[in-house]
């Protein structure tokens, strides 16, 4: 039997590790020359106040750069010693340094000390950089990972200190150039004590922690690693003319825009789109055309679904082959998928138009091309578009879609779930498995990246009944139909055959790379829009904050020792209960609150006959499944009409007012028809919920709901007229509005008013409640309310100095620091002016 402290052991070692790996992705990135001045990034360590020392000193920090940059020039860090001078490292590029481009400047003249970083420019791995300032010896000492150099350098004994990494507006020692880099673990040493530390594990906001939350720093426009691995970041967003496809170059990391005139090249890591016409004119593109390219030859090839229409272009010399044809009607099928095996072989699969799923597989070898053949043989899955393929050494894995097994739009088709393998030796399929999906239903982009060594896929997802759509990036198994959400979501217009969206992976970069088309009606314009995640990328939900400087691994590994504790103990008692139980011994008394509490408001979300209208719009039937999908954007609208019109007024609403809100632009009869259409699909809808109906006894249209039925709506309402609410009515209502403000993504004028009188009413509810509590007693429970009250009123001064005040009694005055800087951020986008107190008045 294991022993419970050698248990312990191993926890404590694996966590160790975990955390070790974490620290990967952690760290501060910083806008370059890519950005305007203003937006460059800037690092003070002490928010305004100058560090002072005793004696010997030293600064370290690790550094990292950006590969594949034309421009390295600029400022590292800037140090200024009692306001008089600076000691600054940058990259400069004067050739009589040689290859020791990183210079040691004293005041205004270079010292003798210079080195490099090995790959720089080539890779992004990371170095330790240490500054020793040497008094009693009057030395300089400056070490890149294990090589120093030193230099005499005369400094007072006691010395004040101010710490700038790249830009900087202080005073006479201003500088707006910064290199492309990265830090991360800055660390400050007195007389060869450590003092300060500033790990720049944040994820957010202008703050970064000092880990004795003593000497926070301030960050001008900063660039947080942490969160480029959890939040998609917009690159560009440009509009062509006529359609477009795109192509990846996976090797060098450049995205292709293929257009009518012009190819557009992309390399990711210097962000720049750079337009090339082509030599020999136009090339006749077409919107279901796609296109792949192959590193072999350097070309691209376009072509369509049956490849009977396919010519390739060269990326040197933009001259194509020949000119693409006009798609037939076996031709013009959108949304399939694409594979080129090795360097010879294109196959497309699926596909959709005409009212027709497709689930033909054709191939053709290349540069050949010659006209594409349909592999009969292999045609033995569900006919369907909107699937995701990957490739592997010998085939491709395909994910998902929607269709049917008549391939007719009009039998009933549904969404696909089955993973499949095609072997591009046999030409065979085989299910893997069936994908476990216990979310909304949804559809793929058209590409996965397979991660062979991690027995893993990424693809993105997202609804089709949307066109406000959102792209999810998932990450998913080869061999076991589990997935995880990945990264946040990223908007995206979704309107069938006329939007496209991809993924790829630059392994140079170590970013996934996603891209969304849309070009609607003639397709006379595409909107393109690109965007990146770091690899790896983090879980779609955050985890809760962790003080400053202690990485969460270890917070759990304190949990999991705690728990362990607790059930060895546990066990022990429950020998001694009859002991216990014959003595009398008194019952404990409730533990006093401490900064760990954790609030809950609420038990689970009721999924049995309710429908939600904070957060997310949802509904579920009697059987707990959710329904929400049944509602297409205007009988969703119909039935909130009819629904809040019943809850707040208990009248209802009348046949004339709902056909003024909603077919104002038709003829009478044409509106009358619309209404009852509709109508009758609404009714068929809420026969799947017990205790909802919709009615017309008294010339009003309602909804009609039982106690069988939850609307979290009537319930706020029944909260909203407690007169005096008390801890527990709060409490209630904090339940209702965890999940979000009121109906956030629906934008109709009829329902502004519904949503600016709850705003309001739940604001000053809470901050009347507020004001009679004393916020020492539960500050974490304000807290949490606070995040809540943000979603209906994102600038509220009152909630902002509640929330701040009781961050400070938690002991967490870095976040109530960062949490004043985004209010204040917020207050200027809105106001356009700065906000007048600062924040020692607001906690004050």
């Amino acid at each position: 039997m294991i022993k419970f402290h050698n248990l312990c052991l191993c926890i404590f070692l694996l966590l160790c590790c975990a955390s070790t790996a974490s620290g990967q992705t952690d760290g501060l990135g910083f806008f370059s020359h890519e950005v305007i001045q203003d937006k460059r990034t800037g690092l003070e360590l002490g928010t305004g106040k100058s560090i002072c020392f005793d004696g010997s000193f030293e600064l370290s920090f690790d550094i990292a750069f950006v590969p594949q940059q034309k421009n390295y020039f600029g400022y590292v860090v800037r140090i200024i010693q009692n306001e008089e001078k600076n000691i600054d490292i940058l990259y400069d590029y004067d050739p009589k340094f040689g290859d020791k481009h990183f210079r040691v400047v004293l005041g205004d003249s270079y010292s003798h000390i210079s080195f490099s970083v090995p790959g720089l420019g080539k890779t992004d791995d990371w170095h330790t950089i240490c500054l020793k300032f040497n008094h009693p010896e009057g030395l300089l000492t400056v070490t890149r990972d294990n090589e120093s150099s030193t230099e005499k350098v005369s400094f007072p004994e006691k010395s004040c200190y101010k710490v700038f990494f790249g830009a900087n507006d202080y005073r006479s020692f201003r500088n707006a150039d910064v290199p492309p880099m990265k830090i991360r673990n800055v660390r400050m040493k007195e007389n060869g004590a450590l003092r300060y530390t500033w790990p720049l594990n944040e994820e957010e906001g202008n703050i970064a922690a000092e880990t004795g939350d003593r000497r926070p720093g301030t960050v001008l426009n900063p660039l947080w690693i942490k969160k480029m691995h959890r939040n998609w970041q917009p690159l560009q967003h440009f509009s062509v003319n006529g359609p477009a496809s795109v192509a990846f170059n996976k090797e060098k990391g450049i995205l292709y825009l293929i257009t009518q005139d012009s190819l557009f090249s992309y390399p990711v890591a210097s962000n720049k789109i750079i337009p090339a016409a082509y030599t020999n004119g136009k090339q006749r593109l077409y919107s279901a055309y796609q296109s792949v390219y192959n590193p072999s030859t350097k070309e691209i090839y376009t072509f369509s679904r049956d490849l009977s229409s396919l010519a390739s272009l060269r990326t040197d010399s933009l001259s194509w082959s020949k000119y693409l044809d006009n798609p037939g009607r076996a031709a013009g099928y959108g949304h399939f998928n694409k594979y080129l095996q090795g360097d010879s072989v294109l196959y497309t699969f699926n596909g959709y138009g005409f009212f027709i799923y497709k689930n033909d597989i054709f191939s053709t070898r290349v540069p050949v091309m010659n006209t594409g053949q349909r592999d009969s043989t292999a045609s033995n899955i569900t006919p369907r578009y909107l699937a995701a393929v990957g490739a592997d050494s010998n085939g491709v894995y395909m994910m998902g879609g929607y269709g049917n097994t008549s391939g007719k739009q009009v039998l009933n088709p549904k969404n696909l779930y089955d993973f499949q393998y095609y072997n591009a030796t046999t030409h065979t399929f085989k299910k893997l498995y069936e994908l476990r999906k216990d979310s909304e239903e949804f559809v793929f982009a058209n590409s996965l990246v397979i991660r062979k060594e991690d027995q893993a896929y990424y693809g993105l997802i997202f609804p089709k009944n949307k066109f406000n759509s959102a792209l999810q990036m998932i990450r998913g198994s080869l061999t076991s139909p589990e997935f995880q959400a990945v990264g946040d979501k990223i908007p995206f217009e979704f309107q069938d055959v006329d939007a496209y969206a991809d993924l790829f992976h630059s392994p140079a970069d170590k970013r996934f790379i996603a891209v969304t088309l849309y070009s609607p009606d003639d397709h006379s314009r595409t909107t393109v829009n690109i965007y990146s995640l770091y690899d790896p990328p983090f879980p779609a939900t955050m985890p809760l904050p962790h003080p400053a400087g202690v990485e969460p691994a270890w917070w759990m590994a304190i949990a999991l020792i705690t728990v362990l504790t607790l059930l060895v103990s546990g066990l022990a008692r429950l020998q001694k209960r009859n002991v216990i139980r014959s003595t009398g011994a008194p019952q404990a008394t409730p533990a006093q609150f401490t900064a760990a509490t954790e609030i809950v408001f609420t038990g689970q979300q009721r999924q049995q006959n309710a429908i939600y209208l904070f957060g997310d719009f949802q509904v579920f039937d009697s059987t707990g499944t959710e329904v929400t999908k049944l509602f297409t954007p205007l009988i969703k609208e119909l039935f909130l009409i009819i629904l809040l019109y019943t809850v707040k007024w208990e009248r209802g609403i009348s046949a004339e007012k709902l056909k003024e809100l909603l077919w104002f632009d038709k003829s009478p009869e044409s509106a009358r028809n619309n209404l009852a259409v509709n109508i009758a699909k609404l009714k068929s809808i809420l026969d799947k919920i017990d205790g909802c109906e919709i009615s017309k006894d008294t010339g009003y249209w309602k909804i009609r709901a039982t106690e069988q039925l939850y609307v979290d709506y009537m319930a706020y309402l029944a909260g909203a007229r407690q007169t005096a609410p008390g801890r527990a009515d709060m409490t209630d209502m904090a339940g209702i509005i965890q999940r979000g403000s009121f109906l956030p993504t629906e934008e109709h004028e009829w329902l502004d008013p519904f949503k600016s009188d709850i705003s309001n009413d739940i604001t000053d509810r809470f901050l009347q409640f507020a004001t009679t509590t004393d916020i020492k007693e539960d500050p974490a429970y304000l807290v949490r309310i606070a995040d809540y009250l943000y979603a209906f009123d994102p600038v509220n001064e009152d909630v902002m100095r509640w929330k701040c005040k009781a961050l400070v009694i938690l002991g967490k005055h870095s976040l109530a620091r960062a949490a004043f800087e985004n209010f204040v951020r917020d207050y200027r986008k809105l106001y356009g002016e700065e906000y007048q107190p600062d924040f020692q008045q607001t906690i004050s």
